[in-house]
């Protein structure tokens, strides 16, 4: 999975990826079923019943001058009727669903295609529909988008040895996303759910209202969450209660914990962090050890009551869970964003409003290192076990930094502009491609960045030319 990336603008608003192997080889392409087909069919007639009492005056008026007109010479009898036109008009009884109104009397319809006796043609798969197919090759990477007044979630398809690169499909929201994060576990409706819970692909959303929706990505054409966490609140400068109501402002920031599976965090405006049971869909905890907006948030990546969180306040928390005690250390500006030192348990890397990178042992009350990465906030941070000591950097500044972090001596390897795109808010690698790096725009959208083809990258790192550079 390309790991969570903010993108805030008027572009590309959060993207997270999809590793190879994860998403279903054939999606579900969502079709109404027999009796969802009915339901709406009855609800068709209901309406349909007001045109035809609207028109039955006029209806009787027709019907009382085809009575007057003279019979057609055609009959039973006529050898030369091939078609039996004589009995066009007489109807069969079908197992189908009849529908009877204006424009439509006597239609039937089946819910299957192949129960309909006037379809003879095998069905066979349209070309949009093979389209949908994921190779266990692909990589998908799912972005919340931003265009004008219209927000969706884009899923990005992105193959390296068939160099695919293109939107598979997408969901329309009604909402300004604000963050994604990426799970596997189905927070579906328990009731709905048989036995133990299947793996699934799904992104949770946050969103300017305070609460989170969860959306599988295996279903196209979907139009509403399979789950929903917390209750439209009215805006409250209260603290919101534990429970099931959840925030009281804009979800800011998510983080799914992959050892304890049914938790996710979430940050909010409202200055708090919910840890949310996806089984229940309720809030369990609430943490309130930040002073304004909880901007990003992190578990660790091997000690799963290890919380990371950075806001407004200028500090970065870590935060026992089971305890509720936290240690904090304050920067240089608001925190944009935050990640865990791959290569050190006991690290992590925070970007500032200020354009710093910090890198923070717990154990020790200064930092390692601070850089003063670029011209303004650090927006994205991103770190692959693929290439230890490789840290990549974005910013408002247009440009791409890589960085050199081996024995906390940090060293710009390379910097990369670009211009067209506008601010970059966000970076991230594929964990199936060491040097593949998705990048979010203000104006570009999403790119795709392969940083071995640079050459300082591959002399720092002593990294092979890819084919072509």
């Amino acid at each position: 999975v390309f790991h969570s990336v903010q993108i805030i603008s008027s572009g590309i608003n959060a993207e997270y990826g999809v590793s190879r192997g994860v998403a279903a080889e054939e999606p579900h392409v969502l079709k109404l079923d027999s009796d969802e087909l009915n339901h709406l069919i009855e609800k068709t007639q209901q309406n349909l019943e007001i045109v035809e009492n609207t028109n039955e005056d006029e209806s009787d008026d027709e019907n009382k001058a085809e009575d007057s007109t003279t019979e057609t010479p055609c009959n039973k009898d006529n050898e030369d009727d091939e078609f039996n036109m004589a009995d066009y008009d007489k109807e069969e009884e079908m197992d189908g669903q009849r529908i009877f109104g204006a424009g439509l009397s006597g239609v039937t319809y089946y819910a299957n295609p192949e129960d309909d006796p006037y379809i003879t043609l095998p069905q066979v798969a349209t070309e949009e529909e093979e389209g949908y197919e994921i190779k266990p090759t692909d990589n998908l990477i799912c972005c919340a988008k931003l265009d004008g007044e219209m927000s969706n979630i884009e899923v990005h398809l992105w193959n390296a040895d068939e160099q695919d690169f293109y939107v598979h499909h997408d969901i329309l929201l009604d909402k300004f996303p604000l963050c994604v994060e990426w799970l596997s576990f189905d927070a579906g409706d328990q009731e709905e759910i048989e036995g133990d819970r299947v793996p699934g692909n799904y992104i949770a959303l946050g969103c300017m209202s305070p609460q989170i929706e969860i959306w599988d990505i295996d279903i196209i054409d979907t139009s509403e969450p399979v789950a929903v966490l917390g209750e439209r609140l009215k805006h409250s400068k209260k603290k919101p209660k534990i429970g099931k109501k959840g925030h009281s402002n804009a979800v800011m920031s998510l983080s799914w914990n992959r050892l304890t599976q049914n938790i996710i965090a979430s940050g909010s405006a409202d200055c708090s962090i919910l840890l949310w049971d996806l089984e229940t869909g309720s809030a369990k905890e609430c943490l309130t050890h930040h002073q304004d907006k909880v901007q990003t948030l992190c578990w660790h990546l091997a000690e799963g009551t290890t919380l990371l969180s950075g806001g407004y306040d200028n500090t970065c928390q870590v935060t026992d869970c089971r305890t509720k005690n936290s240690k904090s250390w304050t920067v240089d500006g608001e925190v944009e964003h935050l990640i865990w030192d791959i290569s050190s348990p006991f690290s992590f890397v925070a970007g500032t409003s200020n354009g710093s990178a910090v890198c923070i042992d717990i154990r020790q009350e200064k930092p390692l290192y601070t850089i003063a990465a670029h011209d303004n906030e650090v927006s994205g941070l991103a770190m692959t076990k693929l290439v230890p000591g490789l840290l990549a950097t974005c910013s408002a500044d247009k440009t791409v930094k890589l960085w050199q972090t081996s024995n906390n001596k940090p060293s710009c390897v390379t910097s990369r502009a670009f211009p067209e795109a506008g601010s970059l808010h966000c970076l991230s690698f594929c964990p199936d491609y060491a040097t593949m790096l998705a990048i979010g725009a203000l104006e570009g959208g999403l790119l795709m960045w392969d940083v071995a083809s640079n050459k300082e990258f591959r002399d720092a790192f002593n990294h092979p030319a890819v084919e072509g550079s």
